[in-house]
Formats: structure tokens, sequence, C-alpha cells
């Protein structure tokens, strides 16, 4: 099928009898191009006199951003599959699906125009009150009831192996685990960085507890992650939260969802550095992220503690000190890969508006460095973590780097 366009995604839309969602016909509705992306083609379709809109994606053999860059269409039926799940789980926590194609690779689904991306509202210092709630629980949800702790071992294996998803989990394995601590061309950063960034090149510590996480991200099936859930997957407002983007999903480890998107809280409260418009607001906003962050873990583990002791299959896991343990390392992974995704984010390829946004590169790259100093102490502390005020202490208590004062 051809790459649609502001034409034919409303023919497509009529052929797919879907015109109802809309009322009236295609010389009615308005199709505008979403460009915030970079891998898939996305359409809002409206129309002005109903109100009614909706989305429509699609996924091409490469990202539209970069036709070199080849990427399976089958990436969206894993979307597919994961929205189904939380829909199952968490029905709150996504936008609702009106119809999917995986011959044309074509997703439609409900439009979220009343909700603000996060990433780009937190760089406003803007607050979602509701959002540790919402987000714990869906990390809680959707990961206890596609682990082994409440799958039947032979499901669990059969749906592990249908939703591999090769090609976009080596894509996270060199972004986020090797090419940011070897230099490498895809690798970028503020030129302020350059003697910290060489510091970490030359660190073979660190770099061991780098590889032991992808070691890990690439053996451990503990549960169908989100596997991108950054600030920029999500949609919300004062009231919901919503989750957006699954097509990197597989079966991996928990940590890496909780680890991403703390991490991404984490570059937002270093981001503030150049933000803020004056110290007071700073503080204010820097507060309620450490406090956004220990909720979401608090809701998570009560959350998942309940589904445990509701759902899980007892006779398989039957002993109270090892679901304490598993949780203390579930903490620690959440740590090591949240810290690894500030480093891709930092001095890899995938930068973030955080802080690209931020004009004046010498400004920009004390921000940065602060993120640094709290995303090594998370990946070389964790180990001895057994709390979630572990990560936020260690984030408070990171500086700006002495050599860009």
């Amino acid at each position: 099928m051809e790459a649609l366009n502001e034409t034919t995604v409303k023919e497509y839309l009529v052929k797919r009898g879907l015109a109802g969602r809309l009322g009236g016909g295609p010389e009615d509705w308005v199709a505008e191009p979403i460009t915030d992306g970079n891998v898939n083609l996305l359409f809002r379709v409206k129309n002005p006199e109903t109100g009614r809109s909706l989305i429509v994606k699609q996924a091409l053999g490469y990202a539209w951003r970069y036709p070199d860059f080849k990427m399976p269409t089958e990436r969206l039926e894993v979307e597919h599959a994961v929205l189904q799940v939380a829909a199952e789980h968490a029905p709150e926590q996504v936008p609702e699906v009106y119809f999917f194609s995986p011959e044309d690779a074509v997703l439609v689904m409900e439009d979220l125009n009343r909700h603000r991306e996060m990433r780009a509202a937190l760089s406003r210092l803007e607050r979602f009150p509701r959002a540790a709630e919402h987000l714990g629980r869906y990390m809680a949800r959707t990961l206890f009831y596609t682990s082994d702790l409440y799958l039947p071992s032979g499901e669990k294996k059969r749906w592990a192996a249908e939703l591999v998803n090769p090609v976009l989990r080596k894509v996270q394995e060199d972004l986020v685990f090797t090419q940011p601590f070897v230099r490498h061309p895809n690798n970028r950063y503020s030129k302020p960085l350059e003697p910290l960034v060489r510091e970490i090149y030359a660190d073979d510590a660190l770099r061991a507890e780098v590889l032991e996480l992808k070691e890990r991200y690439m053996t451990q099936a503990q549960a169908l992650i989100h596997n991108d859930l950054h600030t920029g997957s999500i949609l919300a407002n004062e009231e919901e939260t919503k989750v957006v983007d699954p097509e990197f999903a597989f079966f991996g480890p928990m940590g890496h969802d909780l680890g991403t998107y703390l991490g991404n809280l984490a570059l937002a409260y270093a981001a503030a550095e150049a933000h803020a418009p004056n110290e007071e607001e700073k503080r204010a906003f820097r507060e309620w992220l450490l406090e956004s962050m220990a909720e979401t873990w608090r809701v998570f583990e009560r959350e998942f503690l309940a589904a445990w002791e509701k759902d899980a299959q007892h006779a398989a896991w039957p002993s109270d000190r090892y679901r304490e343990r598993y949780l203390k390392r579930l903490l620690q992974d959440t740590a090591g890969f949240g810290a690894a995704e500030m480093y891709r984010r930092l001095i890899g390829m995938a930068h973030v508006s955080d802080f690209w946004s931020i004009e004046d590169e010498l400004e920009r790259a004390r921000a940065e460095s602060l993120a640094l100093a709290a995303a090594r102490s998370w990946l070389m502390d964790r180990h001895g973590f057994d709390s979630i005020t572990d990560l936020t202490e260690r984030l408070a208590a990171a500086r700006v780097s002495p050599l860009l004062q």
C-alpha cells in the first residue's frame, strides 16, 4: 500500500466503513498531517461541523523522516497487540482503537486532542497531578498480567515468541546500551560536554554496568514491556493520562519501562536548570517532580503487590521472601535502565527537546551535566538501593559539573 496523504487518507476511511465516526463525507472533512514523530505517518482527520475527529497511523517500510532507515511494517501489529492488552488491564490509560488492518499497516484510533504531550509541557514547568497515580497503575497492571507470575508458562512462552520485534529491539540495543559509551559517528552532544564525554568513554567500570543491563535487556523475557515509555509517548491533562506508541514492545525486563519513564522525569528535572524563570519556581517544580517519581513507584508497588496477592499462581511462587526480593531487584533495575535512558538522550543519537530547546550551548551543557551526574549515581550505586528514596535523593544531590561553572 502506498503512503497515505491528506486526500487518500479520507478515501481510505470511507473505503473501510469509518465515515460514521466523523459524520458527513470526505468533502466535509479536514485531514492534517502530524509531524511530531520520526517513524510513522500520522493524520488527524476531523469534521469541523460535528466536532468529531480521529487519528490515522500508517507504518511504512522505513522511518518516514529517514527513508534510508528500513523498518518492518509489522511493528504496527505489535502496537495493536499491546494496546489490546492495555485495554483489558488499564483501559483508562490508552486510546481507544477503532480499526486495524495488518495488511495495510494502518491503525485508526481515538484523537487525544484534549491532552498535551508530557515532554513539551514539562519544559514549560507544567504539572500533571494524576500522572503518577495513572502511570504507576498502568505499569503495574500491564507488566504483572503479562508476566510468569500470572500467565501459564506455555501461554507466556508462546506469546513471547510471537512478539519478538527483532528489528526495533536491535535499534534499542545499539542506541541505548552500546553507542553512547564508545566513540561512534551517531553520537551527538553539546561541545562543552567534551571533557565529561571523554571520561565516560574511558570508564570501563561504568561501561561494564551498562553491558550488564544490555544483556538483561536482550535475554530477560520478564513481561510485555512498552520499550519506549518516555514522556514523549505520554499525552496527559489534569484529569487523564494516556500512553501511546508502543510499537517497540516485546517481552523484556520490567525495569526498562519503569526506568525509562522515571529517567525522563529526571531529564525534566535537570532541564529546569535552564527553563525555570527563577530559583523559586525551579525549586517548586523540582520538588513536584521528585514527589511524582516517588508516588509513581509507590502506586506501582501497591498495585503490583495487590495483583500478586489476588491473581498470582501462588503454587508456582510460594514465598513471601521471594516477593520482597523481586520488588527490590526491580527497583534496582529501574535505576539502571533509567540511567541508560538518560545517557542515550544526552550523549547518544536520540536527543530530546528538554535540552535542544535550550539555545545557549553552555547553558544547555550545564543542565545536561547535572543529568549526567544523576545518571552515573543511579547506575553505579543501584546495587545498594532498597527504596525509591535512594533514586530521588541521588537526583536531588546532583550538581552542575564544576568544569561548566
